[in-house]
């Protein structure tokens, strides 16, 4: 064959498409992709290409084979095509050069036999069907043949269309055969090429009704008529040449191939043109007729296909450019690609703690769901606690008195009882630890609670990312925190006991003076209402409530119920400091110290653990890289073809 057809320049288009279709298949991506969760539609989808289709005896592969020359394609009964096979022919202007095969997934390797090409077709069906467990798939196998006797052009020859299951088929392989043919036709850039025997009934052609179903006006389909020269005596195919027995845009091609006998006898492909030739000048009924012949059907493809091409460059360029930058958007909302230095994984193992810290303390200081909740536990339910405390049974005149004895031991006082009040002093003071601990319970607890609502914030989007260092900074931010509790319950108790160790004399003294004052009303030096007892009373009405034997014993109660009061008053504002200052400013300040050490003596592999993703966002981000990879591949080949 001679490969005559459009000129060589205008090849350069199809070879461009070619181009971009492998760079697709690098990524598994084909007809049947929908362009992924990015709303990107399918490069694919927007490249022009001719769709081969027809029924399994319609001559399909003859026409392929036909239009390349020689034989390649696998042959037998049943469904041989069991995979879409993406031929693209490169026409080589050197009219001596070996005509040779590439197979997308055999890499650089050249094919230079055709028998070794169809091998190939077959093994590599047989290897992918093997993982897919199907009979048939829609997954593509893409083959690029270079020789000076083809025509730059571009197919897809589908897997034949049948009515009835065979050989052992399943039920299901008529419909799977169907959809998978409409899914590589239906979009608007397909070129239809519907392939029907001419000795069979127009109307019941699988071909032509499917083509009708996704192009109902015709305006994608180009018909092949074959096996004309085994039509019933006294018929012929001119009216269908003609369009006037079915219309379409583009019109009818009819060929004659090599039919089985010659097959088996291996007429050459440059006899069986030759044959076909002759058929047409012999027959009188096709006289006058251009749209016949193998030739003509390479030559109206090519131009079809170019002429496509052409029309659908700009947009091509246009959505290849709008996807890169949504990918690259998308990616980066990601957190871009995946470090592989250990320099670099530390750095974002870092980066990320700090964003956490920041967001974290950020949280603290915002007040609403932090700060305030911490506020509240101070003014509100501390306060409430300290002064809810019961000390009335330890003020009671019967246990005053057990305490002042207990404290005299075998010399009873001579004056004052000093050593008694210092015991009823320190056994009641001893009940601030209470509030006071279950102020650092409810901090704490607070804490915990603002870690995790952190950690799923959007401050800390690209954490998400990976959830084994998000699990880690939980659990290390959980130890702290239990840590700095600790030292916060200390520090409460220490403060406590600070008071039961050293009783401030003056204070005591101010309230002794307070209860023998005329002015018992009296604020006090302090201004601190030193006369007011733990239930409001004056110290006064406290001792005079009650019986006249057991008055000096309520009034060492009323001394010792106004000594608290002023000591909760003090706790009341020294316990929140102390809460503060080891546990939430020391949360802010070295929440995950431990964590930056360790990450700085982790080697390699206990980074890349650290940085395990969630498979769902690996598996997303990967998919994106691929793709964007595939469109910057694309938009380079637009650019150095200059179109």
């Amino acid at each position: 064959m001679s490969g005559s057809g459009p000129p060589s320049t205008f090849g350069g288009v199809v070879q461009l498409i070619n181009r971009l279709q492998r760079a697709c298949g690098d990524i598994g991506e084909n007809a049947a992709s929908d362009g992924g969760d990015s709303g990107i539609p399918a490069l694919w989808n927007l490249l022009p290409s001719i769709v081969v289709i027809g029924g399994q005896s319609s001559g399909k592969s003859s026409v392929l084979e036909s239009v390349v020359g020689t034989d390649f394609l696998p042959r037998g009964t049943g469904i041989v095509t069991k995979r879409p096979l993406v031929l693209q022919l490169v026409h080589v202007d050197d009219p001596n050069a070996v005509p040779y095969g590439e197979f997308l997934h055999a890499g650089p390797r050249k094919f230079t036999g055709f028998d070794d090409i169809r091998r190939e077709i077959e093994e590599e069906t047989i290897r992918h069907l093997g993982k897919v467990r199907k009979p048939v798939s829609p997954d593509p196998i893409q083959l690029a043949i270079y020789s000076p006797n083809v025509p730059n052009l571009t197919m897809v020859d589908m897997p034949g269309l049948t009515k009835v299951p065979i050989d052992g088929q399943p039920k299901s392989i008529v419909q799977d055969l169907e959809n998978m043919a409409r899914t590589y036709i239906k979009g608007e850039n397909a070129i239809i090429l519907a392939v029907t025997p001419a000795n069979a009934d127009l109307a019941t052609s699988d071909a032509l009704h499917l083509a009708r179903e996704v192009d109902p006006a015709g305006e994608r389909t180009i018909g092949v008529l074959t096996k004309l020269d085994i039509m019933d005596r006294g018929t012929d195919a001119r009216e269908v040449l003609d369009g006037r027995a079915v219309r379409l845009k583009n019109g009818w091609v009819a060929v004659v191939n090599r039919g089985q006998k010659d097959i088996n006898d291996n007429l050459s492909m440059q006899a069986a043109r030759q044959n076909e030739l002759s058929f047409f000048q012999s027959n009188p009924a096709y006289s006058g007729c251009t749209n016949i012949g193998t030739d003509f059907l390479s030559t109206k493809l090519s131009t079809q296909l170019i002429k496509a091409i052409q029309m659908q460059l700009p947009k091509i360029t246009t959505s290849i450019d709008s996807g890169i930058i949504t990918l690259r958007k998308e990616i980066d909302a990601m957190g871009g690609q995946q470090v592989a230095t250990r320099g670099g994984m530390i750095h974002l193992v870092l980066t990320l703690c700090r964003q956490f810290e920041d967001a974290f303390a950020k949280a603290i200081d915002g007040g609403k769901g932090g700060g305030e909740r911490i506020l509240q536990v101070f003014e509100t339910r501390l306060t409430q606690s300290i002064k809810g405390l019961d000390f009335s049974k330890m003020l009671e005149s019967a246990n005053v008195d057990k305490v002042i004895s207990e404290a005299d031991g075998y010399q009873p006082h001579l004056v004052a009882p000093e050593m008694g009040y210092r015991r009823l002093l320190q056994e009641c003071l001893v009940l601030f630890k209470g509030p006071g601990d279950q102020a650092v319970e409810e901090v704490h607890a607070i804490l915990r609670q603002i870690v995790g609502m952190v950690l799923n914030s959007s401050d800390c989007v690209l954490l998400q990312r990976y959830t084994m260092l998000k699990r880690e900074i939980a659990t290390v931010a959980a130890t702290s925190l239990e840590k700095m509790k600790e030292e916060a319950r200390t520090m409460v108790g220490q403060m406590v006991e600070m008071e039961r160790s050293y009783l401030t004399a003056e204070i005591f003294r101010e309230i002794l003076q307070s209860s023998t004052a005329t002015d018992e009303l009296s604020e006090g030096v302090h201004g601190g209402g030193l006369t007011l007892t733990l239930d409001g009373r004056t110290m006064a009405d406290m001792i005079a409530d009650g019986p006249e034997d057991d008055r000096h014993l309520r009034t060492i109660a009323a001394h010792t119920s106004a000594y608290i009061t002023h000591v909760r008053r003090q706790l009341k504002h020294t316990l929140p400091k102390a809460i503060v200052h080891c546990l939430v400013m020391q949360s802010k300040k070295s929440l995950l110290d431990t964590l930056h050490q360790d990450v700085a003596n982790k080697e390699d592999g206990g980074l890349k653990r650290l940085l395990g993703e969630d498979e769902a966002v690996a598996k997303k981000r990967e998919d994106s890289m691929q793709r964007l990879r595939m469109l910057e591949k694309a938009k380079q080949e637009l650019i150095e073809a200059n179109y």
